[in-house]
């Protein structure tokens, strides 16, 4: 890995950026619309719905209750029982993550839509709590979630960067539009929930086909930076 010199602030996603979690939120939504008398779904629409926060991915299923409401709010409470049972029976790091967020000089956030308790408890589990964070932000963390620019906001404030030497990276459009609002780089990610055509209506800067791909991009990045 190259020095910290010149490199820029990497604001990550979770869920289809750093872990594939689709099969245990699958597994989790259908044990519970099967408690419900409801018909189970494929992990084709489930990953759809990926990307908007745990109490967002409820309501589609449940969306007889308004979003914030008392009914949704305990439906979200069940399906953090069941999921956080579980958490990450078959969720996996992607290749290179691990040794990438160890050994990266510069300075490192995350942002996510998933509630921080699940999300701090995946953290634990994949060893990624012991690494030198500037912020590790959930969906229920600040006031606003992505797509507000709030997030990307908090974790510049916190490492002392400005939009224009920060990147956020991720495979949603939460995480594109959080970073056209925030004035970051976009880096999007082909590998994950969404389709290249979903991500290209927003004009990334760059784009990961694979997460071995972020760290040539950085090099690339920092070698222009030293020659001007």
């Amino acid at each position: 890995m190259t020095n910290s010199k010149n490199l820029p602030l990497l604001i990550f996603d979770l869920d289809g950026t750093l872990i594939d979690s689709a099969d245990d939120i699958h597994f989790s939504i259908n044990t519970m619309l099967r408690r419900h008398g409801r018909a189970e779904v494929d992990k084709p629409t489930l990953v759809s719905h990926i990307g908007d926060g745990l109490q967002k991915l409820v309501n589609d299923f449940f969306p007889e209750y308004s979003y914030s409401s008392k009914e949704n709010i305990e439906k979200l409470d069940e399906f953090l029982k069941i999921y956080e049972d579980i958490l990450i029976e078959h969720t996996v790091l992607y290749p290179g993550v691990f040794e990438f967020l160890d050994t990266y000089p510069g300075p490192k956030a995350l942002a996510t839509n998933k509630s921080i308790e699940p999300t701090l408890m995946i953290f634990r589990r994949f060893g990624l709590d012991t690494m030198n964070w500037v912020s590790i932000i959930g969906g229920d963390s600040l006031a606003e979630r992505k797509p507000s620019a709030l997030p990307l906001q908090h974790a510049m404030d916190k490492a002392g960067y400005t939009a224009a030497n920060t990147w956020m990276i991720g495979d949603g459009r939460p995480d594109m539009k959080s970073a056209i609002a925030a004035g970051c780089k976009k880096i999007a990610v082909h590998y994950g929930y969404s389709t290249a055509a979903e991500l290209e209506i927003f004009q990334p800067d760059y784009v990961l086909k694979s997460f071995s791909d972020l760290a040539s991009l950085l090099a690339d990045y920092q070698n222009t930076a030293l020659s001007k």
